[in-house]
C-alpha cells in the first residue's frame, strides 16, 4: 500500500541532481580507486600528478563532508518545511538506499567463497569498523552510525521544539570536542582511524554546513564565496597531511588536515543553484561516476586485483590502455550492480515510502511553503 502522508506532488516527481555535488563525488571516489590501487604496477592517477599513494584515502573524507550535507540537508529541510521529523520513515528510506546492495554484495562474497558467515559477522551487523570484516567497508559502518545518531537528536530537538540555535550550538560543540578526545585517545594509545567515536566531526561538520544552508542561506553562500580563505585551507590541509610530521599526534593531525581538505573542497566546488553554467565533457564524465559512486566504492575493489592480475600475465596492450581498461571494469561493475539492485530499490522504496520533502538542497517546493518554518539561524 502506498503511503499518501507525503505530498501529493512528490510521490512521482524526480529527484532533482545537481552536477556539482554528483561531480565531488566522482573526485572522491577516483580518489579511492587510485588508493586501493596504490602499490600495484598500475600507478594510480595521483602518484602521477606527484602525491604520495596515501592521498587518494581523502576521498573517504570527502565522501564524509558530503554525506553529512545531504543527509543532514534532508533532515534539516523536513524540520524546516514540515515543522517535525519522521525518523522511522528517514531511517527505511536510508535502508532502501543503502541497504539492498550493500547486503547483496556480502551475499556474493559468502556465496563465492571469498568469505565465511562467521568472517563477515561484524559486516551483518554494520559495526565492521569495531570487529574487523570486509576492509573497505569500515565508513559504510560509521555513516550509518552518524545516521541513528543525527536522526536521535533530530527527533528529540523536534519534539521538544528546540530551537534551531540551539540545535546547532550542540552540534558544534560535539564537533569541536571531538579534536581534543581524538588527541586524548592518541596519546593513550587508541584507534582513532577506524572508530566511530573518533570519526564523528567528519560528518557532523558537513551537517552543520546543511544547517546554514537551509536556515542562513545568506550567511552560507559569503562563507562558501570566500575563494581567498577556502583555497588556503585547502593547502594548508595537503601540506599536513602530506607531511606525516614526526609527532606522536600525526594520526588526529592527519584525520583533522584531512577533514579540513574536505570541507574546503565541498566549498570551493559547489556553486548551489547555478543557472545556465556549462561544463565541458570531462566535467560531465566525472559527475557521471559520481551519481554510481556508492556502487563503485562497494564493488571496486572485487574486480581491482583479477583485472591487474590478468594484464601483468597477459602484456598484450599498452601499459596506459590496460590502465584505462582496469579502471573502466571497476566502475563498471558498479554501473551493472547499482542499475540492477540499487535503482530497483529505490523505486519501490519512493512507492511505499515516497520522501516528504523534494530535495535535501534547493528552496523548498511552492506546495510546500506555507506549512515553512519560520526559525533562523
Amino acid at each position: 500500500m502506498i503511503d499518501s502522508s507525503s505530498p501529493r506532488h512528490l510521490r512521482s516527481k524526480p529527484l532533482h541532481r545537481e552536477i556539482e555535488l554528483d561531480f565531488i563525488r566522482g573526485i572522491a571516489i577516483l580518489m579511492v580507486m587510485d588508493f586501493h590501487t596504490s602499490g600495484s604496477p598500475f600507478k594510480p592517477l595521483f602518484l602521477w600528478l606527484g602525491y604520495q599513494d596515501h592521498i587518494g584515502v581523502l576521498g573517504v573524507d570527502i565522501f564524509f563532508v558530503l554525506s553529512g550535507f545531504l543527509v543532514g540537508g534532508l533532515l534539516m529541510k523536513e524540520w524546516k518545511v514540515r515543522r517535525g521529523i519522521d525518523g522511522k520513515r528517514f531511517l527505511i528510506r536510508r535502508g532502501f538506499k543503502i541497504w539492498p546492495q550493500y547486503y547483496f554484495y556480502l551475499a556474493v562474497m559468502i556465496l563465492s567463497g571469498h568469505r565465511t558467515v562467521g568472517m563477515l559477522w561484524g559486516n551483518l551487523l554494520n559495526i565492521q569498523n569495531y570487529v574487523g570484516g570486509v576492509a573497505h567497508t569500515w565508513s559504510l559502518a560509521i555513516e550509518e552510525h552518524c545516521y541513528l545518531l543525527l536522526t536521535l537528536c533530530m527527533v528529540i530537538a523536534a519534539r521538544r521544539k528546540a530551537s534551531v540555535r540551539g540545535l546547532f550550538y550542540f552540534l558544534f560543540a560535539v564537533c569541536a570536542l571531538e579534536i581534543p578526545f581524538r588527541y586524548w585517545l592518541v596519546t593513550h594509545g587508541h584507534l582513532v582511524f577506524l572508530p566511530t567515536h573518533a570519526r564523528l566531526d567528519s560528518i557532523g561538520d558537513g551537517v552543520l554546513l546543511a544547517m546554514l544552508y537551509h536556515f542562513a542561506p545568506e550567511r552560507f553562500d559569503r562563507l562558501r564565496s570566500l575563494t581567498w580563505f577556502w583555497l588556503p585551507c585547502l593547502i594548508i590541509g595537503l601540506f599536513v597531511y602530506r607531511g606525516r610530521f614526526d609527532s606522536r599526534f600525526v594520526l588526529a593531525q592527519t584525520h583533522d588536515a584531512a577533514t579540513l581538505i574536505a570541507i574546503s573542497t565541498l566549498m570551493l566546488l559547489y556553486r548551489p543553484l547555478s543557472t545556465g553554467r556549462t561544463h565541458n565533457w570531462l566535467y560531465r564524465a566525472v559527475a557521471w561516476i559520481g551519481v554510481y559512486s556508492y556502487g563503485i566504492y562497494l564493488w571496486h575493489p572485487s574486480v581491482i586485483e583479477p583485472t591487474e592480475a590478468f594484464f601483468a600475465r597477459h602484456p598484450i596492450l599498452p601499459f596506459w590502455i590496460s590502465t584505462i581498461i582496469v579502471r573502466a571494469a571497476e566502475i563498471g561493475i558498479g554501473v551493472l550492480t547499482t542499475r540492477l539492485c540499487e535503482i530497483p530499490a529505490l523505486r519501490l522504496r519512493d512507492r511505499l515510502f515516497p520522501r516528504r520533502i523534494d530535495t535535501p538542497v534547493g528552496p523548498p517546493a511552492l506546495e510546500e511553503a506555507p506549512d515553512a518554518a519560520t526559525a533562523h539561524l
